[in-house]
């Protein structure tokens, strides 16, 4: 009898669990469910205020720090939204890339307006500097699809290198992006270890 009691309060226990994990997974959105977990930082932005937020990364204790800014046009969009910067660490998207390559920076939107409506278009893009060590004339910006598994395209056409800065426009949310540089190209010293 009490080992039937136990299975049964197991079962009941792993049901409850189960569906504590499906509970959280739908109260995610947009590219928060396709590889961009955490919300950085957050943002209400008004028409006709130009603003700039920088994220700085998350670094483990060794590896240099960088930094992302966000510079966001007065008339990216008509009406007043709430802007989420998403990012996973660097560590989750290099298994989706080539051995060859590192992630050093990833990020998505997710953006909303006062009816928690997703927007996906901007009017004018939002300006995405990456100031990292890391970076080299060989980095790469892909953009990630909300698909699973993400596929990723080359988006480095738009991207402009300069010394450790690499800039980039943004004029849209639907999908997250990663930026990667060559492993051959990073000192195996300074620059080990994991970020976000």
């Amino acid at each position: 009898m009490k080992t039937s009691f136990a299975i049964l309060l197991a079962l009941v226990l792993s049901v409850l669990t189960a569906s504590q994990s499906l509970s959280a997974m739908s109260q995610q959105r947009g590219l928060q469910k396709y590889g961009y977990p955490v919300v950085l930082a957050s943002v209400d932005f008004v028409p006709g205020q130009a603003q700039i937020v920088t994220v700085p990364d998350q670094v483990s204790p060794g590896t240099p720090p960088g930094y992302a800014t966000f510079s966001i046009p007065a008339h990216a969009f008509t009406k007043p939204v709430t802007i989420r910067f998403l990012a996973a660490k660097n560590s989750d998207w290099d298994s989706k890339v080539s051995p060859k390559l590192k992630v050093i920076a990833n990020f998505a939107y997710l953006i909303t307006d006062k009816a928690d409506r997703i927007i996906v278009k901007f009017n004018e893009p939002i300006m995405y500097t990456l100031k990292d060590p890391m970076i080299t004339k060989h980095s790469v910006y892909w953009a990630t699809t909300p698909t699973s598994p993400p596929k990723l395209i080359n988006a480095n056409k738009a991207s402009k290198i300069k010394g450790m800065t690499l800039t980039h426009p943004t004029p849209v949310s639907k999908v997250g992006w990663i930026i990667t540089t060559p492993k051959a190209e990073l000192s195996m010293g300074s620059m080990s270890g994991s970020k976000m």
